[in-house]
């Protein structure tokens, strides 16, 4: 799994690296410095980084605690949770970091569940008719649901379905995972004519599913 470095910069006057996880890296930098110097010493530092997440506590099954410093997946990238007192309720997404009211971390399995699927819908199902439109293709309905194993499914009355956890891939995953639905209502069988419908539309699809293999987003928990 490839190392994700998150860069904030603010009013300090130091640089500072902190690994969360072993796929994310926190690079807290004064606002002065350029992004050029800060690559520079995340080169130097790198091996530093790896002898750390090499000692990271191991969690095959990747179980949430929800505290702070937890990397959670969001449009490709792993955001850190912060549990705070905040004068908001719940969960929300900002400062690229997801910020949760201590008051309602019992609840914070469900506050993310609800902002997945909150995200989803307001995010892939306009994707759908978009590639709908582009391919020439006419779809019944787009729902976005639960499913333990598969990212998405064609039905034989041209609903669309997607699997909500499909909102933590990057946007290129998500056409592939879309594209690939919608060239079931002209091909229903992984043919060599289905395939080609998809590289049409996205040449290096193949890229798209190593991701999906390479990053286990869908079996991980919350």
């Amino acid at each position: 799994m490839e190392v994700q470095y998150n860069i904030i910069k603010k009013n300090i006057k130091h640089l500072t690296i902190k690994v969360i996880s072993e796929s994310l890296v926190e690079i807290h930098a004064p606002n002065n410095i350029s992004d050029k110097k800060i690559q520079t010493i995340i080169d130097k530092k790198k091996l530093w980084i790896y002898k750390t997440i090499t000692k990271l506590p191991k969690n095959k099954k990747d179980i949430k605690e929800y505290i702070s410093g937890e990397a959670f997946w969001y449009l490709g990238k792993r955001y850190r949770l912060d549990v705070t007192k905040t004068n908001h309720k719940g969960l929300k997404f900002k400062y690229n970091k997801f910020i949760l009211n201590i008051n309602n971390k019992v609840n914070a399995k469900e506050l993310f569940e609800k902002f997945y699927k909150e995200k989803a819908k307001e995010k892939l199902i306009p994707r759908v008719y978009f590639y709908a439109n582009k391919m020439g293709i006419s779809i019944n309905d787009v729902k976005i649901r639960n499913m333990k194993k598969r990212w998405g499914s064609c039905t034989s009355n041209n609903d669309i379905i997607l699997n909500y956890h499909l909102i933590k891939a990057p946007w290129r995953v998500i056409d592939y995972v879309i594209i690939h639905e919608l060239a079931h209502t002209i091909e229903f069988n992984h043919s060599k004519k289905f395939w080609q419908i998809i590289k049409i539309q996205i040449p290096d699809y193949k890229k798209a599913q190593e991701w999906l293999i390479n990053n286990d987003i869908l079996s991980s928990s919350l």
